[in-house]
């Protein structure tokens, strides 16, 4: 009987401490507010909200170089054509600041940039962030191969589910999409790229991006579908959109290209928290 007793008691003290601990923990969920369904980039633009605080990220962008339209099983539907690559890595020092790079395959692209937020409260729907940088181009076939870009990002989210961010963008250099060298070039170009993003469940989100076009009506645009696991992000892209860094994706230009041609492509993110 003392045996059974002294049992009971250590299962009553075993059963109220994983009943605090759960208590504990659910209180602490609640108080979290809904996170965004997006990272800290979208598909090709800035979100604004900058990596946590000492976290080393990764980012993988990967375009098909041919357009669906046309594309046959010999291609296997574009998945075999050839590729363009963009490699990026960025760290957060500071609370809101993020600072990397972005190298492209296109062009040999080089972009630098710094994003800091602005306007980064949980409890608040709106956020802010700016962002700060320039573009360098390998390629020696360029007289101007350097240009700078401030971006300014304004995010609203609705129920923690649903954000639209505009993304005012100005480039003193604007090379459009490029499929090869040559082309109209454009200086100090603004333009005004949207975005908007949904949860869908707890790990999948749907995200798209517009980026007006200067030359006629419309926008070039890019959709994709995210797969989220902890410090991993990975999203099947599809749109009429295929460049990644600034000066390329804010002239929307398709220099002769159809702008109803439809590109496969998909992004990889990983994270690391080093301190």
């Amino acid at each position: 009987m003392r045996f059974a007793a002294a049992g009971t008691r250590s299962s009553v003290l075993l059963f109220a401490t994983f009943v605090a601990a759960a208590r504990s923990v659910l209180a602490q969920e609640g108080a979290q507010a809904p996170q965004p369904p997006e990272g800290s980039v979208i598909i090709n633009l800035p979100s604004a909200d900058p990596i946590r605080e000492g976290s080393l990220q990764l980012l993988i962008n990967h375009r098909f170089s041919d357009p669906v339209q046309g594309s046959t099983l010999h291609s296997f539907f574009s998945f075999f054509s050839g590729t363009d690559v963009a490699v990026g890595l960025s760290y957060a020092p500071l609370r809101g600041l993020e600072a990397g790079f972005l190298r492209g395959q296109t062009l040999e692209d080089w972009e630098v940039f710094a994003k800091y937020g602005v306007l980064s409260s949980p409890d608040s729907p709106l956020h802010a962030a700016v962002r700060i940088g320039g573009d360098i181009k390998g390629q020696k076939d360029f007289a101007d191969r350097a240009s700078f870009f401030a971006q300014a990002v304004v995010a609203f989210t609705i129920a923690g589910r649903v954000r639209v961010s505009a993304v005012p963008t100005f480039s003193t250099q604007a090379t459009g999409q490029q499929d090869s060298l040559g082309g109209l070039r454009r200086a100090n170009v603004l333009n005004v790229p949207l975005a908007i993003s949904g949860r869908i469940t707890r790990s999948i989100n749907i995200l798209g991006e517009f980026v007006p076009r200067e030359d006629s009506p419309g926008a070039a645009w890019i959709a994709a579908i995210e797969k989220t696991v902890p410090r991993h992000r990975f999203s099947f892209s599809v749109g009429s959109l295929r460049d990644t860094t600034v000066d390329q994706y804010v002239a929307s230009d398709f220099r002769g290209l159809s702008p109803h041609n439809i590109y496969f492509g998909f992004n990889i993110i990983r994270q690391w928290k080093l301190k």
